[in-house]
């Protein structure tokens, strides 16, 4: 729904059903020269008998709306319709009342990176689509908690310990960056030699059963991968409300699987536990060999945030190759009657590189986070010399360049393209508030206006565009996809700059109303890109 045109749909639906038309209005932005929003519901009414005095119904009636300064129908019935001076000027200004009320709780899960492993760049689309969404909901009223969900429990981690013992390593004197090379090998061993595989298996069952040992070689390793993880996350912009993981809810899983088999919800397949669910192939609980799936702890986790938290849906923003996992997780929620909530996947596309395939670096390894942080701050870095700002530049090119293409497809990431100062990237949104807050910090103590009297061409483009900010909002919540607002960002900008360049404000050619309307549109254009970064997850620069 576009803000503040309901009315218009209501007086065309009045006409519908005054000859029985059941028909839902609907309104959309339009691309036609000197139009801003269109309707189509007409079209398919072409024959009808009364479709002249339809028409002349519609056209009596929105010659009365105060939001329309013009229209047309024309000979196949679009219509088209031309927004007023009085509309663009209490909707450019966005009011937080135009947002529907949702007052929803929402829990925000980001399959959580293994710990032991260095965050890549495939963890950079979980972190940025899953803020963007937890911005987009609180900027709309909504009650919302994110946790990070670390892997830290299971094989990957015992085959560490497992490494870590067969080796006689220190883990007191261990680096963050020895575990890089401690869990590739490892995981080869577990593969290769049946001897190291079972002290893994070993540890891992251990560990499930409360081992002292283990657990405090555990809790050693837990806090050395943890630390550099939290570390990186805080350079790149990120944070948590909540830092749990499958470690936390191994009590729970116990429950859940007991509940269950006291149920009669699970059955022994081949030495395994599985699920009596109807799937092919069957859900399995617990391996053969005693040991738990991601799907057991998400399970328990469940189990967990609905004993500990009130919620009214769950957001699981993971790769979607991950897509049957999250299947089987929600089916089997609701066949151990585990929760009545919602349960979503917000599923996301690889982040590429120039051969299409997951972006690798030059010699094929794993892309780290933290390298396309410092390429990119290289990059940036050749035009900028205020660390601070090449920081913050830096970070909005990471999340800008991830959040514009639609989250579901893979996409190619560019360096040189996305830190260009044309084109839809960061850095050109950037250029755009900072010049923006120039002009404002120059106007400071002008007053402001109470209407619109005339608009140029380049004014009242920009103040169209700033109406739309709501739509945009709402079409990115209902979606969970963040490119619709991304979009919308360069779009605002784009018209802003044009603004810019063709309406002079401070000048002695300027007349003071002028002056003082051009003001008004650049506060309102400041105020706007600054709540879409917000929502995106990007922070404005002081200057560059």
């Amino acid at each position: 729904m576009i803000v503040g045109l309901s009315n218009v749909s209501k007086v065309i639906n009045s006409v519908f059903l005054n000859h029985s038309l059941n028909e839902v209005v609907s309104l959309s932005y339009s691309q036609i020269d000197k139009y801003d929003v269109q309707c189509n519901n007409l079209i398919k009414f072409s024959k009808h008998e009364h479709i002249n005095e339809i028409i002349e119904e519609i056209s009596n009636l929105l010659e009365k709306e105060n939001s329309i300064e013009s229209f047309e129908i024309t000979n196949t019935n679009f219509i088209n319709l031309r927004l007023s001076k009085d509309y663009l000027y209490k909707y450019s200004a966005f009011n937080k009342d135009c947002l529907p009320s949702l007052n929803q709780s929402i829990l925000i899960d980001y399959g959580g990176p293994n710990i032991g492993k260095a965050l890549h760049v495939g963890h950079l689309r979980t972190l940025n689509i899953g803020r963007a969404i937890y911005n987009l909901n609180k900027f709309a009223g909504n009650e919302v908690v994110s946790d990070i969900h670390f892997g830290d429990w299971g094989m990957p981690v015992s085959q560490i310990l497992a490494y870590i013992n067969e080796n006689n390593l220190d883990l007191h004197t261990l680096q963050a960056s020895d575990l890089e090379q401690i869990y590739p090998e490892a995981n080869k061993m577990s593969s290769t030699d049946e001897s190291f595989y079972e002290k893994a298996k070993n540890i891992s069952n251990e560990l499930n059963v409360g081992n002292k040992e283990y657990k405090k070689q555990w809790e050693s390793l837990y806090n050395l991968s943890v630390e550099e993880i939290k570390n990186l996350l805080t350079k790149l912009g990120h944070n948590f409300d909540y830092f749990y993981g499958e470690s936390d809810v191994i009590n729970e899983s116990k429950i859940v699987l007991k509940e269950a088999s006291e149920n009669s919800l699970t059955r022994k397949d081949e030495g395994a536990l599985v699920s009596t669910e109807e799937a092919d192939p069957p859900i399995i609980l617990v391996k053969s060999d005693g040991s738990y799936l991601y799907l057991t702890t998400d399970l328990g986790t469940v189990y967990f945030r609905e004993k500990n938290f009130n919620v009214d849906k769950y957001l699981y923003v993971v790769d979607q190759r991950q897509s049957n996992h999250f299947a089987q997780v929600f089916s089997t929620v609701k066949h151990f009657k585990l929760s009545d909530k919602d349960f979503f996947h917000i599923a996301y596309g690889t982040v590429n590189g120039k051969d299409g395939k997951p972006l690798k670096t030059r010699d094929g390894g794993t892309y780290k986070l933290e390298k396309l942080y410092q390429d990119t701050y290289k990059q940036l870095e050749k035009n900028n010399d205020d660390p601070n700002i090449v920081d913050c530049l830096t970070n909005s090119v990471l999340t800008y360049s991830d959040l514009l293409p639609n989250r579901k497809i893979n996409y190619q990431f560019d360096l040189e393209k996305f830190t260009d100062i044309n084109g839809k990237t960061a850095i050109y949104l950037q250029y755009a508030q900072v010049r923006a807050k120039k002009l404002l910090d120059e106007g400071k103590g002008l007053e402001g206006i109470e209407s619109f009297e005339v608009l140029d061409v380049y004014e009242r483009d920009l103040a169209v565009k700033l109406t739309k900010f709501t739509y945009f909002v709402n079409i990115s919540l209902e979606k969970y996809e963040p490119h619709h607002l991304a979009e919308y960002a360069y779009d605002l900008a784009k018209s802003f700059n044009t603004f810019y360049t063709n309406c002079k404000i401070f000048s002695t050619e300027v007349s003071q109303d002028d002056l003082l309307k051009r003001l008004h549109l650049v506060r309102t254009f400041h105020k706007t890109i600054k709540d879409v970064f917000f929502c995106l997850g990007i922070t404005p620069v002081e200057q560059m």
